[in-house]
């Protein structure tokens, strides 16, 4: 059953339409306080809300911008004075999706409410699609319990700025997408960057963006990162390595939500949130003049800590599955079952690369497996051997490197072409580390 929400001080009003639109099977709602209404909309989810500009309590154009913040779906239909046209035509602007003057007619409103409620369903149904293809976040666990929630909680509020912080292979980037897809900016861009991958003396350039004439190869204007993420969510991977020079700017971008792009004379409005995202302790770097505390502040609106895996052992059989399955449809192949000594190496193990690590095991492990069961042997993972006294105290990153060459070149049953393959590097690569190593 359609539901509709009037907001509006003129009780008369009220009992008109309340008897016009449930017997036409409408749900209908009243408030008489924008107050009231805000609770009413957040608690009911209303299609279509009737809102009247003039309040008792607050401006209806504030009460058009809350309720657009936390339901941009919702269609809302101003309805007003024949002497407030002029903010009628505001609340357009703002997102409302019609306006009538009082006295309403009847006829024109019924087919704009019956145009709208399935415009809505549409709406609706589009963002439950977006959400369905969200990167899922994995685990039964009390701290991935809290964590969806925060998730969830920031999503609802599309103008915060947030910061996620995590080792590496947490699955910031993650959880950056499902804060974006669960929110009402879900149908519109997702921009993201990683500031480590780009070269210091082009980073202004890709984030702002330039005019034609700004420097000498500048032939055309060209749109930055902040320019097509409008509407959007610009997602900021490794915020630490931001060259000092830009943080300056970009907080200018984060107070006015403007910019200007390199050689331009005019500012550029846009509507975006930022999320970024650091392996580092900011506030530290900031402490020794790394990073510029000032930005770090307005970036810390929200933080959102991600749990390193292991804190969260028993969510590791769960996300194992998971990649077997994900893993295996890629592959095209039926996905293998794994034993429980492979769960018991899996959980026992401390995994300091995290949720990354775990994955790109279990990719190794299928293409390892030559049966339809995953071992333990397959997951070239464990404890060092007894017999090898070299591996009893690895101490140094080499040691650490020359153990795992061997552990997969004992998996891949010496064959150097599968195990460069394993262990991501080239044939000629795996042969200067055997080299080096001594390993035969």
């Amino acid at each position: 059953m359609p539901r509709i929400l009037l907001i509006d001080d003129e009780e008369g009003i009220a009992l008109a339409f309340r008897m016009l639109f449930e017997e036409k099977g409408y749900d209908f709602l009243y408030a008489g306080s924008a107050a009231r209404g805000l609770e009413v909309a957040a608690r009911e989810l209303p299609d279509v809300i009737l809102l009247d500009l003039f309040l008792p309590d607050m401006n209806g154009l504030d009460v058009l911008m809350k309720v657009k913040a936390s339901q941009a779906d919702t269609a809302v239909i101003i309805i007003t004075g024949c002497g407030e046209v002029r903010e009628a035509v505001k609340a357009i602007k703002l997102g409302a999706d019609n306006y009538f003057i009082k006295p309403v007619d009847i006829d024109e409103l019924e087919i704009m409410i019956e145009k709208n409620v399935e415009l809505v369903k549409l709406r609706r149904e589009a963002v439950a699609d977006r959400k369905k293809s969200l990167c899922p976040i994995i685990g039964g666990s009390e701290i991935i319990g809290k964590l969806k929630e925060t998730i969830r909680l920031v999503a609802e509020n599309p103008l915060t700025t947030v910061l996620v912080e995590g080792e590496t292979g947490t699955g910031k980037e993650v959880a950056a997408r499902n804060i974006h897809g669960l929110s009402a900016r879900a149908g519109k861009p997702f921009v993201d960057i990683n500031c480590a991958s780009v070269p210091e003396t082009v980073f202004e350039s890709e984030l702002f963006g330039y005019d034609a004439g700004a420097f000498t190869d500048a032939r055309h204007t060209r749109k930055g990162l902040l320019e097509l993420a409008d509407g959007g969510t610009l997602f900021l991977d490794e915020i630490s390595e931001m060259p000092l020079p830009v943080q300056a700017k970009f907080l200018r971008v984060l107070e006015t939500r403007s910019f200007r792009r390199l050689g331009g004379t005019r500012d550029l409005k846009v509507d975006i949130r930022i999320v970024s995202a650091t392996n580092r302790a900011l506030f530290a770097l900031a402490e020794k003049g790394l990073f510029r505390k000032d930005l770090f502040y307005r970036l810390n609106v929200m933080p959102v800590k991600l749990p390193p895996l292991r804190q969260r052992a028993e969510d590791i059989p769960a996300l194992a599955r998971f990649f077997t399955g994900e893993l295996s449809a890629a592959m095209g192949r039926k996905p293998p079952e794994m034993d429980e000594g492979a769960l018991a190496a899996l959980c026992a193990y401390d995994w300091p690369g995290n949720v990354r690590e775990l994955k790109n095991t279990i990719e190794r492990a299928l293409i390892l497996c030559r049966t339809g069961l995953i071992t333990s042997r397959d997951l070239a993972l464990g404890p060092p051997s007894q017999e090898d006294p070299e591996q009893k105290n690895m101490t140094t990153l080499e040691g650490v490197e020359k153990a795992h060459i061997r552990k997969v070149l004992v998996s891949a049953d010496n064959n150097h072409s599968l195990a460069a393959r394993i262990l991501g590097i080239s044939r000629s690569t795996l042969g200067q580390k055997i080299k080096k190593y001594n390993l035969k």
